[in-house]
Order: C-alpha cells, then sequence, then structure tokens
C-alpha cells in the first residue's frame, strides 16, 4: 500500500518524479494519490504509470480542479482491472466555458464505448452536475460487477435519478451495499430515493443514508430488502420514531442499525400508537439519538409523568430490553435516563451478550457505584464502557469487580 500526500499543490516536477517511482513497484496492489490532471504532460505519465502496475487492485485518485474530460476517460479505460475505485473530483467551479461542457459530452461518448470494468466497489464524490451526468452515469453503465457503491454529492437529484435509471435497466445486478451521501432535503428526497430503493433486483445487504430523505424510502426498504438488509445505518438521517418503528418491524435480519430520531421530525398533534413490535431480535449493533425528550422536561417530574417523550422513550426500552442478542449499545439522550430512582437501566437486565456499552449526552452525569455494582452483576460479558468524562467512583467501582474493563 502507498499513499502520495497532495502535490497538486506543488511543482508539476514532483508529481512526475513520484509517478516515475511508482513505475518501479511492479507488484504494488493499493494506491492513495493526489494529483493535477489539467495537465497533459502529467496525465500522459500518470497513464504509464498505470499501465506499468500490473498487480494494482485498488485506487484512491483525489483532483482539486477541473479534469479534462477525456484524459479522465483514458484514465479510467486504464483501471479496467482494478476491483476497486475511489474517484473524487472535487473541482466547485460555477461558470464553465462552452468547450468545456462539449469536452465532457464527448468524454461521455468515449466512456459509453469502453470495455465493462471488472470493479466490484466504487466510490465517487463529485460536486459538479457536469461531471455527475457526463461521467457518473456511463461509468456505472460500465460496471456490471458492481457491488458496493458510496457517492457523495451536493447535486443530489441528478446522481440519484441517474442511479435509479441504471438500476431500472438492470446494469448492476450485483449490488448489495449502498451508501448515499447528499445535501437532500425531504422536499427533493421523496420520490427520488424511494425510486432507487424499489429498482435493486437483489436485496440489499448494507445501506447507510445521510442527508433528509423523508418517508417515502421506508416502504420500499422494507418491501423489498426485508430477506436480506443487515446493516442500517441513518446517524446523520434524522427520522420520526414511528417511520423508525416501521422499520424495526420490518426489517427482521438486521444486525446492526444506527439511527437519529428527531423531535423536530414529529407531528405532536397527531401522535400514532407506538405498539409494532421490533422483529430484529438477533441485532448485535445498535446505536439511537433520542431526540425525543422535550429539553423543559426532566426525567421524573410530574410534567414528564404525562407527556409524549415519556410515551417514546418508554416504548424504545420496552423493545431493547428484547434485544437479547445485543452486544453493542450506545443511547444518546440529553436526559439522565439511568438515573436510579425514574431511570430506565433495569430494563436491560436482560441483555446478557452485551460487550459494550457507549455513554452520550448527559446519560453518564450521575454514574456511580450503583450503576457499576448493577453493571457488573446483570452483564456478565460486559468489557468496554466508553465515555469521555466517567466519574471516578464509578469507574473505581467497576473496575474492582472487572479488573479487564476498558474506559
Amino acid at each position: 500500500r502507498l499513499e502520495f500526500k497532495d502535490m497538486s499543490k506543488g511543482e508539476y516536477r514532483a508529481e512526475i518524479r513520484a509517478l516515475h517511482v511508482l513505475e518501479q513497484i511492479p507488484t504494488l496492489q493499493h494506491l492513495h494519490i493526489t494529483l493535477s490532471l489539467d495537465r497533459d504532460h502529467i496525465h500522459q505519465q500518470w497513464v504509464r504509470t498505470l499501465k506499468a502496475l500490473p498487480r494494482l487492485e485498488s485506487l484512491t485518485l483525489t483532483c482539486h480542479r477541473l479534469v479534462n474530460g477525456i484524459h479522465l476517460q483514458e484514465v479510467l479505460q486504464a483501471c479496467c482491472g482494478l476491483q476497486s475505485l475511489s474517484l473524487k473530483l472535487l473541482a466547485r467551479q460555477k461558470e464553465l466555458e462552452q468547450r468545456d461542457r462539449q469536452m465532457y459530452k464527448d468524454t461521455r461518448a468515449a466512456i459509453e464505448r469502453m470495455p465493462e470494468m471488472r470493479l466490484r466497489e466504487l466510490v465517487l464524490e463529485a460536486w459538479l452536475d457536469i461531471v455527475v451526468e457526463n461521467i457518473f452515469q456511463p461509468l456505472l453503465e460500465r460496471c456490471p460487477r458492481m457491488e458496493k457503491l458510496l457517492v457523495e454529492s451536493q447535486v443530489c437529484c441528478l446522481i440519484v435519478r441517474h442511479l435509479a435509471k441504471t438500476l431500472k435497466e438492470n446494469k448492476l445486478p450485483d449490488l448489495r451495499h449502498l451508501t448515499l451521501d447528499t445535501n437532500f432535503t425531504e422536499s427533493n428526497a421523496n420520490g427520488t430515493v424511494d425510486v432507487a430503493l424499489s429498482c435493486i433486483t437483489r436485496g440489499l445487504g448494507s445501506l447507510v443514508l445521510q442527508g433528509f430523505y423523508g418517508d417515502l424510502f421506508i416502504q420500499p426498504l422494507i418491501e423489498h430488502h426485508s430477506r436480506s438488509l443487515t446493516t442500517l445505518d441513518m446517524l446523520q438521517t434524522p427520522i420520526s420514531l414511528w417511520a423508525f418503528s416501521d422499520l424495526m418491524a420490518g426489517l427482521p435480519c438486521l444486525r446492526t442499525v444506527r439511527a437519529d430520531m428527531d423531535q423536530d421530525q414529529y407531528d405532536f398533534e397527531d401522535i400514532l400508537p407506538l405498539d409494532k413490535e421490533w422483529k430484529c431480535i438477533g441485532l448485535r449493533n445498535l446505536e439511537l439519538e433520542l431526540g425525543i425528550s422535550e429539553t423543559y422536561y426532566t426525567i421524573g417530574d410530574a410534567e414528564w409523568k404525562g407527556s409524549v417523550a415519556k410515551v417514546c422513550i418508554d416504548y424504545v426500552f420496552s423493545q431493547v430490553a428484547k434485544l437479547t442478542s445485543l452486544q453493542e449499545l450506545a443511547i444518546g439522550s440529553e436526559q439522565d435516563m439511568y438515573c436510579k430512582n425514574y431511570g430506565y437501566l433495569e430494563q436491560l437486565a436482560g441483555l446478557k451478550h452485551l460487550k459494550v456499552m457507549h455513554l452520550a449526552g448527559a446519560v453518564h452525569w450521575n454514574f456511580d457505584k450503583y450503576h457499576a455494582l448493577w453493571m457488573a452483576q446483570n452483564w456478565p460479558k460486559l468489557l468496554q464502557v466508553y465515555e469521555l468524562e466517567l466519574p471516578v467512583i464509578f469507574k473505581r467501582t467497576l473496575r474492582k469487580e472487572r479488573p479487564l474493563i476498558e474506559f
């Protein structure tokens, strides 16, 4: 494995020298590099270097300037034998000359004529619509073996629309792992992501969403991926607890879940009953951010006992308590949910396989000897408790009971 730092900010001779060095390492398998492919001589040497690396399996290529489209197509063709490609095209020019636009149209045609690539994993980060339209879509169509796709872009609607079109035409039949990191808002996401999920012919194994996606993606996710999805990461995608409960009830194969339940997503004037049983009883790893406690309530107060927030947290803990296969748990909140008198810690006594406990927000502020002794007694496999500032009395007591515990 070899990694070159950003050379595009220095003399081009340094880039040329580095590429000559690479040519002398024909056994190289993994490479991270940043280049200025807007320069003809660097591009030409880069293509020669790629052809001199017959064992190269994975490449991460970063370009901060607008890349000549034809140059990029020639690079892609030289990468046809790779298993993994990460392409970060970070130019952000808002105004492009007409010749640049025509060049990218020619690039699209050239990519469409390329032989199929062997890529199984593609990471694409692009910020210009012209790059997405003329590089991303035709490149997807040349990767029929792709199993893992990660896309990061502010051109969100365009990129997901192209993805949906490619999927609908069954040109990515082996896609199993999808990550979408976009600047979606709920209004422009609904009606796009759900279409893409509906077009995946084989069930996804993992899905990572970052952005505001609304709730229309939930039904197609359950309908088409309930028998296959094992990893769902929505920690950067706020949803309501009601939508989250639909997912947990409809995706029984889940093993890892990360989610953010945002109070802003709730309509407290039209509360639906929280009565769905979570079916993913084999869940191993769970990370939840509970943004559902009105800040003017404190657990145990009279106002708290009749609040919607209490109903929500009661429901969450009643379901988490049934996930007896859990090995790693993190529940973050601005409320002290584990306080002795009114907390929820005791409900988790059945998690006998728990190995790692993450404490975030305010949940650990009042941890003391009681909490340490309770954990030692009820979680026999506990190995790690993570939080930056755990109380000394808690750590000392737990370490006495479990000498090998890590903090």
